[in-house]
C-alpha cells in the first residue's frame, strides 16, 4: 500500500505567504510549540492546539505560533488565520525561539500559551504577559521507550523539574488521567482545567461506509516505538490462527515503520498486514467506518482522542490499559481494556470481536453514544473563556 504524497497531507489547511499583516484591534495571542500542523512529525496533541488556534482566529483574536522548521519548511507562513514563524529546528528550537522572542516579538501579545513537551520554553524567566499551559501529556512511558536509559533519565528530571517550576501557572489539558499526573507532580489540583479534544460530529455522521467484507482489523496513528504497533502485529500471528481471513491495516507515518515492516516480513504476515501511510482526514473517516475495530496499543496516550474519532463511526476499540486510553475507552461499553505489552491476551479479545457480531453491535451502539458526548465547539467555548479570564486578569 503506497504513502501518500506530503502535499495532499496539507490540502485540507488553508495556506497563505505569512507576511501580510494581521488582523488589528485584538486580543493577541503567542503560542509555544515545537511542531506546526504541517510537520512531518505532527501528532494528536499538535492538531489539538491547531483547531484551539484556528478556532480563536474565526473569533477574533489575532494568533502567532512560534515553532520548529523542518526541511523544506517556510519560515513564516499564515495556515487557517494563524501565523506560523519558524525556528531552528527540532533540537535548537528552544534556544533559537527565545532568541526570536526577545529580538522581535517581546510585549507584543496579550497573552502566551507555553506547550510543554518534556522540554521547557521557561516563558516565566522572559515574558511578562499571562501566560498559560497546555499539556498533552506527561513522557515518562514514551521517553523511556524512545531513547537511551540515560537521556530519557534526564528528560524526565527535567520534565518533573518543569512541572514544579511551572505550577502557579494555569494548566490546560485533555483528560483526568494526566491531571492526576499533574497532582502528583505538584501542581495544584485547582490551577487545573481538564477540556477533551473534539470532534466534527456532523462531518463523522455525513459520511456513508459499509463496514468490509472481511474482519479488517485497523491501527490509526504515528509510527513511534511507544505506540506499541509492534505488539499489535505480533498479536495477528495467533489472530489468523483463529481467524485467516483477518487483515490489519497500519495508517499513519513515523520514523518506526521500517522496523514494522522488518518485523510483518520475518512473521511471515505480508498477506495479513499492510501499511496505508498518511491518511487524508475525510479517508481517516471510511477507514474508520469500513474497520471491524480499531486498536491502540500504546503504552500511554494523554487522551486517544482516535477511540472517539472510531466511537462516532460505530467502531469499538481495543486500548492498552493506561492513562489516558481509560479516559476514551468505556471498558465492556465501547471497547476492551487489555494490558501492554501482551500480544496473546491483545489476540484473544481482537478474536472476541470478530467472531461475536451480537457483541461487535453492542459496542457500536454504546460507542456512537459516547462519541457523540464529544463536540469541538464546548470544549472552544471553554478554553475561550479561560484565555479571556487569564488575558484581563493579567
Amino acid at each position: 500500500m503506497q504513502n501518500m504524497s506530503r502535499s495532499k497531507s496539507l490540502s485540507s489547511f488553508k495556506r497563505e505567504d505569512g507576511r501580510r499583516s494581521s488582523l488589528k484591534g485584538s486580543l493577541s495571542i503567542l503560542i509555544f510549540n515545537w511542531k506546526d500542523v504541517t510537520n512531518p512529525a505532527a501528532g494528536g496533541g499538535t492538531y489539538y492546539t491547531h483547531r484551539v488556534a484556528k478556532y480563536l482566529v474565526e473569533k477574533g483574536y489575532k494568533v502567532t505560533l512560534l515553532c520548529a522548521n523542518y526541511k523544506d519548511g517556510r519560515k513564516r507562513e499564515r495556515i487557517d488565520g494563524v501565523d506560523i514563524i519558524r525556528v531552528g529546528s527540532k533540537y535548537t528550537v528552544y534556544i533559537k525561539a527565545f532568541s526570536e522572542f526577545l529580538r522581535n516579538l517581546r510585549n507584543k501579545f496579550n497573552l502566551v500559551i507555553d506547550e510543554i513537551n518534556a522540554l521547557p520554553w521557561l516563558t516565566p524567566l522572559y515574558v511578562k504577559a499571562p501566560k498559560i499551559a497546555f499539556i498533552h501529556q506527561t513522557t515518562k512511558e514514551a521517553l523511556f521507550k524512545e531513547l537511551n536509559v540515560a537521556i530519557a533519565t534526564l528528560l524526565y528530571f527535567i520534565e518533573k523539574i518543569t512541572l514544579l517550576f511551572y505550577r502557579k501557572l494555569p494548566f490546560i489539558t485533555v483528560s483526568p488521567s494526566v491531571k492526576e499526573e499533574l497532582i502528583k507532580n505538584g501542581v495544584p489540583q485547582n490551577n487545573i482545567f481538564v477540556i477533551y479534544p473534539g470532534i466534527d460530529v456532523e462531518r463523522y455522521e455525513e459520511i456513508s461506509e459499509e463496514k468490509a467484507s472481511f474482519p479488517l482489523v485497523l491501527y490509526l496513528g504515528r509510527l513511534k516505538k511507544y505506540k506499541g504497533v509492534q505488539n499489535l502485529i505480533q498479536a495477528m500471528k495467533y489472530v489468523i490462527k483463529e481467524k485467516p481471513e483477518a487483515k490489519l491495516l497500519i495508517a499513519g507515518r513515523g520514523d518506526y515503520r521500517s522496523k514494522l515492516e522488518e518485523m510483518v516480513k520475518k512473521l511471515g504476515l505480508q498477506k495479513t498486514v499492510g501499511f496505508r501511510g498518511y491518511v487524508s482526514e475525510e479517508e481517516k473517516i471510511h477507514l474508520l467506518k469500513k474497520a471491524w475495530l480499531l486498536v491502540i496499543p500504546s503504552i500511554k496516550e494523554g487522551f486517544g482522542i482516535v477511540a472517539i474519532e472510531a466511537a462516532i463511526c460505530g467502531t469499538p476499540t481495543i486500548g492498552t490499559n493506561t492513562l489516558g486510553l481509560r479516559d476514551s475507552i468505556i471498558h465492556g461499553r465501547t471497547g476492551f481494556l487489555v494490558p501492554y505489552g501482551k500480544p496473546r491476551i491483545l489476540a484473544q479479545k481482537i478474536c472476541e470481536i470478530l467472531d461475536n457480531k451480537k457483541l461487535r453491535i453492542y459496542l457500536s451502539e454504546n460507542a456512537r453514544e459516547w462519541g457523540r458526548k464529544f463536540d469541538w465547539e464546548k470544549s472552544l467555548q471553554q478554553i475561550e473563556t479561560i484565555i479571556k479570564q487569564k488575558a484581563t486578569a493579567g
